[in-house]
């Protein structure tokens, strides 16, 4: 899963050269700027030289040029893939390709007979033409890296939860790796149900914070053979005090907006038939819905309870991007965005969302003389349930087609309105809008059951929906290290092969020990599975911690991708590599990374 790197930086300054006449007053004095021709080649030289040593000094200080080769980190950033356009929905989306050019180790080759699941209908395209014999596959990413934030450090400039970051790998010491910092300094870190929770090392005990340092040294001197017997485990008592203290880790709204990824998009509908293709569907055959337009119409009925919600399409943390991985992974997720504009056609009445997790559902009621409300419960709201938040805009009649979203994230629900925030539920356990998870009970729980697709009702109104779409959150699972790839590499005399920093397997992050995912969760070899010391760190013994990547270790945070893979000039086909090469550059996929 490494990240190579490419130079891309030139940079010049030119030199003064002047040449005196002589000192006779009746001898003629030449121009000082025309100097002589040895004078002219030395100031090429110089110059030349110059613009090398800034070059050099730029790309090791400043910026440094990058490509990504693989997708750990789709689709923030793409490896070598293809692109392709559903079949059936017309849904354009990136697939991951092997690269070619190197031997093929298993997993992720896909050639002109294979298929990829459309992440927007689950249509099977087969077929597959840009991975074919003549390795029309898309380069991946080539971004930017910022080098000197990292070399001022502190708290302005230095590495920040949710940075994507550029970092030797800690196998070799010479690959370049590229993930998002997830786990800090001085910290201690779980993954549970797919969300990250942490809690700073000095806010344990001193008993808890002592066992867990000789824990990293433990497992140390088990990993490199200085003692005999499993990698040790944390103790209950540890946990116990852990359950009491962790708190989740909610990403950034810039990080969160990149690692939303589509799981339905309305625009988009299947053309095809049959019980098991995804669509808008009421409760019963009576409603008040009309669904098979891309516009969404409601005229009230006078249907108790009528609402849609999006059939044949679980909610799972499965990815087109890993279609022929041999990661067919169906984990449920409830961490989901709802989103659409609404045009109301006529006063009174309303719309509701209901988006559900685990136990609990929240719904968010718009009424058309512009009231919103916001509560908590697990069956259908009336006037004696409790509203957990509430307010007053100006009515939809008068504000014509709006935006409004509903997302239930990081144990977080809010309702945007219009491109702003308007309610939300808050981590305080003494609010009444309280909404917060139960961390025992998700370190001791198996894997949640199918996840309630999102419901959209509407009573006494008559209003369209129009760009309906679904978005889940990004899931982090907890692998074992020896099931990656089929690797089995992890020595059963070093115990348990649970990844670092998962369930009931806490990682203590000492000082400037870094904890990195990549955000293709499920296809990501990262700080849950690394198993080798490279022999840059040997030498460090029990200070460097298999699992972390040491602050030292850290190149640049990554900032722009300059070249996405470019568009092929199709007369230029016929022509031998310069045909199959993206020689026009994809200015639209020209990005900010966040």
């Amino acid at each position: 899963m490494s990240e190579g790197n490419r130079d891309v930086f030139e940079s010049s300054t030119g030199g003064d050269s002047a040449a005196a006449g002589g000192s006779s007053p009746v001898a003629a004095v030449e121009p000082a700027w025309l100097g002589t021709p040895r004078d002219g080649v030395k100031d090429t030289v110089e110059s030349i030289i110059i613009a090398f040593i800034l070059a050099f000094v730029f790309r090791a200080f400043v910026v440094e040029a990058f490509v990504i080769p693989t997708g750990s980190m789709a689709p923030t950033l793409y490896g070598a893939h293809g692109t392709i356009v559903c079949g059936d929905c017309g849904t354009e989306f990136a697939y991951g390709l092997h690269d070619l050019s190197t031997p093929h180790r298993g997993g992720s080759l896909l050639d002109d007979r294979s298929t990829t699941t459309c992440p927007n209908c689950n249509y099977k395209n087969r077929n597959l033409l840009v991975n074919d014999r003549a390795r029309n596959a898309e380069s991946g990413d080539r971004i930017l890296v910022l080098k000197w934030p990292f070399d001022f450090g502190g708290a302005g400039f230095g590495a920040h939860r949710w940075d994507v970051a550029v970092f030797k790998d800690p196998a070799d010491g010479t690959t370049n790796f590229i993930k998002r910092l997830v786990g800090m300094p001085e910290e201690v870190l779980m993954i549970m149900d797919g969300d990250l929770y942490t809690v700073p090392a000095s806010s344990l005990s001193d008993e808890a914070r002592e066992e867990l340092g000789r824990l990293v040294v433990e497992k140390h001197e088990r990993i490199s053979g200085l003692q005999s017997g499993p990698v040790p485990a944390a103790p209950e008592w540890v946990l116990e005090e852990l359950d009491e203290k962790l708190t989740i880790q909610r990403k950034t709204t810039v990080a969160q907006n990149v690692l939303w990824t589509l799981h339905h998009d309305h625009d988009h509908p299947p053309r095809r038939g049959g019980r098991d293709v995804p669509q808008w569907v009421s409760r019963s055959e009576q409603t008040g819905w009309d669904t098979s337009r891309r516009t969404v119409r409601f005229r009230d009925a006078g249907i108790d309870e009528d609402f849609i919600y999006l059939a044949h399409k679980p909610l799972d943390a499965a990815r087109a991007y890993n279609s022929g991985t041999g990661f067919p992974r169906k984990q449920p997720v409830a961490d989901v965005r709802v989103r659409f504009v609404i045009a109301a056609k006529e006063d009174g009445g309303f719309v509701r969302i209901r988006l559900a997790k685990r136990e609990k559902a929240f719904w968010a009621t718009l009424f058309m003389d512009g009231r919103v409300t916001l509560c908590e419960s697990s069956f259908e709201p009336d006037e004696s349930t409790p509203i957990i938040g509430e307010t007053q805009l100006e009515e939809f009649m008068s504000r014509g087609p709006v935006e409004v979203s509903l997302e239930n994230v990081d144990y977080r629900v809010s309702l945007s309105i219009g491109g702003e925030e308007v309610l939300s539920t808050t981590s305080d356990p003494s609010s009444p809008a309280y909404y917060g998870p139960d961390v025992r009970r998700l370190r001791l729980a198996r894997n949640q059951g199918p996840v309630d697709p999102p419901r959209i009702q509407a009573s006494g109104a008559s209003l369209d929906l129009s760009h309906l779409v679904i978005e889940k959150d990004v899931y982090y699972y907890q692998p074992n290290r020896n099931r990656l790839r089929g690797d089995v590499s992890w020595p059963r005399s070093h115990g348990s092969s649970r990844g670092w920093g998962t369930a009931n397997n806490p990682i203590y992050l000492r000082a400037g020990e870094y904890f990195v995912l990549g955000d293709n969760s499920d296809f990501s070899k990262d700080s849950r599975l690394w198993d080798e010391v490279g022999p840059h760190l040997t030498g460090r013994g029990a200070a460097y911690q298999l699992g972390t990547v040491p602050e030292d270790q850290l190149i640049g945070r990554a900032f722009f991708v300059y070249w996405p893979s470019g568009h092929r000039i199709k007369w230029l086909k016929a022509v031998p590599k310069v045909g199959q090469v993206g020689i026009v550059p994809d200015v639209g996929r020209m990005r900010w990374i966040r």
